[in-house]
């Protein structure tokens, strides 16, 4: 199960159950509150780390073009469960760079099955 906290001390929170399946859309705005799709020049990068003073991530997902991350169990059968941290960040087709979700935790959740 994929749970995103949207408001709160805790907020853009991600927990995920280890081995689940799950998509996160990611839905981009302009200054004037439409939505900017993701061309396929334009590339978004979810980056997971074990804390934000790590070299290494421990997992990296790419979206080009398109609007979401796509986790497989794959992606988390390895890693241990536990408290992490990421950020996502755009870079446009002309090149400018956006962190467009800031440092935030991402809970790898044990499940009962």
């Amino acid at each position: 199960m994929l749970c995103i906290e949207y408001d709160g001390p805790h907020k853009n929170r991600i927990t995920l159950t280890k081995g689940d399946s799950a998509t996160l859309k990611l839905k981009l705005y302009d200054a004037q509150n439409k939505v900017v799709p993701l061309s396929e020049a334009d590339r978004a990068v979810l980056t997971i780390k074990q804390d934000i003073d790590s070299e290494a991530a421990v997992l990296q997902m790419v979206i080009v073009e398109g609007q979401q991350f796509d986790f497989t169990p794959a992606d988390t059968a390895e890693l241990p469960c536990g408290k992490y941290c990421y950020d996502v960040q755009v870079t446009l087709s002309d090149e400018n760079v956006y962190t467009v979700i800031p440092p935030s935790e991402f809970i790898l959740a044990k499940g009962v099955t």
